[in-house]
């Protein structure tokens, strides 16, 4: 029996449709492992040229020798205070070398690519940004790929750049602070701390936290039994206010 009732006419109740699953396993030790970090939050260099926070689609190099006190954020979508106090509480590049030294991870690639998700321009994303990251961390050899989002659709975004890095054969996850719409956007795996959105990396000056959530993220990158999947981390972080 069909569900249509008049043929061309289209129903004004929105239906999201979850994208096709994408999935690449881990196969090598986390600690053989070369690990990048992306983000939607509009993290730059301080001396590169800002976001434009109506809608952008293109990335900054981030080089990942760069100190972390000479990266910015330029976002108009969500609470700054946190990544202005510490850009680790969303590009934890400070921690990423802590873990190398630790010998928790094998390496880091030379240099990762940051992007302004939100207003951003999907097809523009799907096509063209997202691929061409994808490409570049695949020619570092990067095993796996973890990425933070700021606002709503910075967690599209964030969703879309991983699923591109996830189809070039590296196995990734969002760190999320909305991981909903990081579900239902078809994210490949999904992490959350009980964070606000621009802490999803942990709290700002927290580095306990910050690693914790590092370590339990790769950690799930390596025990996610199947597509789509979340796994909530037990970390709580609120603004004071």
């Amino acid at each position: 029996m069909k569900l249509t009732t008049v043929e061309g006419m289209q129903s004004e109740i929105f239906v999201p449709i979850t994208p096709k699953p994408v999935f690449t396993e881990l196969k090598k030790p986390i600690n053989e492992c070369k690990v990048a970090f992306i983000t939607a939050g509009g993290i730059h260099r301080k001396d590169d040229k800002p976001f434009n926070t109506s809608g952008d689609f293109s990335y900054r190099v981030i080089p990942f020798d760069t100190p972390s006190d000479q990266l910015m954020v330029t976002h108009g979508g969500f609470d700054n205070s946190d990544i202005n106090k510490d850009v680790n509480a969303m590009f934890p590049i400070d921690r990423l070398h802590e873990l190398v030294e630790e010998g928790y991870i094998g390496s880091l690639p030379k240099e990762s690519y940051t992007f302004m998700g939100g207003g951003g321009n999907v097809e523009k994303f799907i096509n063209e940004t997202g691929p061409e990251i994808a490409r570049k961390l695949k020619e570092q050899d990067v095993d796996i790929v973890l990425c933070t989002g700021g606002c709503g659709t910075c967690h599209r975004t964030a969703t879309i750049v991983t699923r591109a890095c996830e189809e070039a054969g590296m196995s990734c996850a969002v760190i999320a602070a909305l991981p909903p719409i990081a579900r239902q956007q078809g994210a490949p795996r999904i992490v959350a701390a009980h964070v606000p959105i621009g802490s999803n990396a942990g709290a700002p000056n927290d580095p306990v936290m910050q690693t914790a959530i590092l370590k339990d993220s790769l950690q799930w990158i390596k025990d996610c039994p199947s597509y789509n999947s979340t796994k909530m981390l037990p970390y709580e972080y609120r603004h004071n206010v």
